[in-house]
């Protein structure tokens, strides 16, 4: 019987314990040991950031090391270099590498004995430099020109600008053509009629499908497909200057950029303006990926501007104002007449010079050589720049004055069509970039002209 009872009192005992006991305390720090009393293990965290063909970001993180601290920068298993770390984040930038290769890395400390996890890194590709073209001219009296192109596809691409031709007579028909449409086949010139049919030099145009394309002279006009509305007389928008450049993200987000610092926004069903903070004259806008929208801008003085908002307003970017001779190339200058983001985010704009902003830093684009001075003759070997465009940050097209017609394929810069020449009329307004498709216009010789090329 006492057996018993003992026993029953164990089992309460027992039981009551499982009631009150914690049995989901964590264990007592440790490193791996196994002791419970070593300090944190020390870590180091290599990832990739950004390629090009000839470039690699890596970003670098460590845990639990006391800086400064000396590392070991180990490419393909060979080791670079070292670096004397001051920061727990650092970036690591490796140049003159090979385009379309794979690298791999890693970081090592030797004095905690500790090495990242080996990452690769592959290179962009670079692009071909190789285009056929065709040019085609437009004009058979006064002065006529072509200002902005959009492409949606090979088969329908769209021109603006003033073209005059002779009637059926053969005489000269006031009447001007302010567009050329390309079907597949030739090139068709339009008169874009605006409100009381009046005919007026188109200065741009944005094609954002087939069916949704905006142009703009003194009043903007939209194409649906079927037919033109004019946005003038008392539809609510405010003009009053000529429209430059057009660029939208969608339906109901367009915006208009012109003379005397005017923006306007158009949200799908009315126009409003957006305060810019200037009155330069502004001549091209541009949206990045991420949301910001870009503008840019030039006066008679050989300084320019550009402008970072959105919707909500703009507020001034960089400034490129005029400097002295012993000023140059130390800061950014001169010209900002055109502008244009890639994917990765990087900021192209130019004028008398082509710059970019890219990981936060302004400079000029070296591997462009006509973008320096040429002391021995005084004058640039290049033409002012009007227009940028491209497809990717390894794909791009700059184009202007004296036939200025320059393709990057991610190293270098080449003249794609006809040869440039100091001395050459044509000046180029715009150019636009799809695919494998590039499309130019401007003017030369009183005529209107475009160049067509395809790789």
């Amino acid at each position: 019987m006492i057996k018993q009872f003992l026993q029953y009192f164990l089992f309460l005992s027992f039981f009551f314990c499982l009631l009150s006991c914690d049995t989901n305390e964590p264990p007592p720090p440790d490193n791996g040991n196994g002791n419970g009393n070593d300090k944190p293990k020390p870590k180091i965290t290599l990832t990739v950031d950004d390629t090009s063909p000839t470039e690699v970001w890596l970003n670098l993180t460590t845990e639990n090391i006391s800086l400064p601290d000396t590392l070991i920068f180990i490419r393909d298993n060979d080791t670079v270099k070292t670096i004397e770390l001051f920061d727990s984040s650092y970036v690591i930038y490796e140049d003159s590498l090979l385009p379309s290769q794979s690298y791999t890395y890693q970081v090592s400390s030797i004095g905690y004995q500790v090495t990242s996890e080996q990452v690769s890194a592959v290179t962009m590709d670079t692009t071909s430099h190789n285009f056929s073209w065709e040019v085609f001219e437009f004009g058979e009296h006064g002065n006529s020109i072509l200002r902005d192109v959009a492409i949606i596809d090979e088969n329908n691409i769209w021109a603006v600008g003033a073209i005059y031709l002779k009637d059926s007579t053969g005489a000269n028909d006031s009447k001007l053509y302010n567009a050329v449409h390309w079907n597949g086949n030739e090139w068709q010139p339009l008169r874009i009629v605006e409100e009381g049919f009046l005919l007026a030099p188109e200065y741009s145009i944005y094609a954002i499908t087939a069916d949704d394309i905006w142009v703009g002279g003194s009043i903007p006009q939209h194409w649906d497909g079927n037919t033109w509305t004019f946005w003038g007389g008392n539809k609510g928008y405010e003009g009053g200057f000529y429209i430059n450049k057009i660029w939208a993200k969608s339906s109901d987000e367009v915006y208009l950029v012109g003379g005397n610092g005017n923006i306007r926004y158009y949200n799908g069903t009315s126009w409003r303006k957006i305060e810019s903070g200037t009155e330069l004259t502004l001549s091209d806008v541009y949206g990045a990926n991420t949301g910001e929208v870009y503008v840019s801008g030039v006066d008679i003085f050989k300084s320019g501007i550009l402008l970072k908002g959105n919707s909500f307003g703009f507020s001034v970017y960089k400034n490129a104002g005029y400097i002295s001779e012993s000023e140059l190339f130390e800061t950014l200058y001169g010209e900002l007449g055109s502008t244009w983001v890639d994917e990765k985010g990087t900021i192209y704009t130019a004028g008398s010079y082509l710059y970019w902003e890219r990981r936060g830093k302004w400079n000029f684009v070296e591997s462009l050589p006509e973008n320096y001075y040429q002391a021995n003759i005084g004058a640039l070997a290049r033409g002012y720049i009007s227009s940028i465009s491209g497809n990717a940050s390894n794909d791009i097209v700059i184009a202007g004055g004296r036939n200025t017609l320059i393709h990057f394929n991610g190293i270098s810069w080449q003249q794609i069509g006809m040869e440039y020449s100091p001395n050459n009329p044509i000046i180029w307004y715009s150019v636009e970039q799809l695919n494998n498709l590039v499309l130019a216009v401007g003017f030369k010789d009183n005529k209107a002209i475009i160049i067509k090329l395809k790789r």
